[in-house]
């Protein structure tokens, strides 16, 4: 295959990863505490003959848009939002996953779960669990959780969430479900606090992915079309030589 075919297959390729993420940051939109995607393009330079240069297109890196999302108010005393640096542990059958979807509740156990009835966990790697008597909850922006329990004048401390940093939230994988895992070691946040009845909403803008979307489509097409150009002139080429030989 000649040059020009290379670097727009390479190109081609390169959109189509471009497509994908874009058009997961859209799904995601509505998704609590997602953090948008983004891709870095390079050019990679290759010289297969001393006169010649060809530029092919690289996908570098995909990064992770890490600010905030606007938080929401909901009045459920169980929904939290972390305002600042960290993220919620929360045990699945997988391992330990991280999250800023903070939109949890009890299971028949008393524990505090998220909606896939995975538990999350307090500043210790346990789940936090609440007597069956309890008839208020509060939790503090550091995470202690109190509850009025068997009608209790006061409250009674029954545990602190565990909000987490790393070093690199880069190097943090998604693994569906707004969860994250990462080979790193987790540190206790000192720079986030937890908002009580409230939630973080994804940091996606719909409308700037969308025209986001709508201009890489055009470039994959005239990529297309380029392609389709270029091996009609290939098979011009090879036809008018074929005629010179016979």
């Amino acid at each position: 295959m000649e040059s020009p075919s290379l670097v727009l297959l390479s190109n081609q390729e390169a959109l189509q990863r471009a497509i994908d993420i874009v058009a997961n940051n859209v799904a995601n939109s509505s998704t609590n505490g997602f953090k948008r995607e983004g891709i870095e393009f390079d050019t990679l330079l290759s010289q297969p003959a001393p006169d010649e240069t060809i530029d092919f297109v690289v996908d570098r890196a995909t990064y992770r848009d890490t600010s905030a999302g606007p938080i929401n108010s909901t009045g459920n005393p169980l929904d939290l939002a972390i305002q600042g640096a960290g993220y919620f542990q929360i045990q699945t059958p997988q391992g330990i996953r991280y999250t800023r979807n903070g939109t949890f509740q009890l299971n028949a156990e008393g524990q505090i779960v998220d909606m896939a009835g995975d538990t999350v966990l307090d500043t210790s790697g346990q789940p936090i669990t609440l007597p069956e008597t309890t008839t208020e909850i509060n939790i503090s922006p550091d995470g202690y959780v109190t509850a009025r329990v068997d009608s209790g004048v006061s409250l009674a401390t029954i545990g602190q969430i565990g909000v987490v940093t790393f070093d690199s939230e880069q190097g943090m994988q998604q693994v569906g479900s707004g969860l994250y895992t990462t080979d790193q070691t987790p540190a206790p946040s000192t720079q986030g606090s937890i908002v009580q009845g409230a939630l973080e909403q994804s940091n996606v803008e719909p409308v700037v992915e969308i025209t986001q979307m709508i201009q890489i489509m055009r470039s994959y097409e005239q990529t297309v079309n380029l392609i389709g150009q270029e091996n009609t002139r290939i098979d011009n080429a090879l036809n008018t030589l074929a005629k010179t030989t016979a």
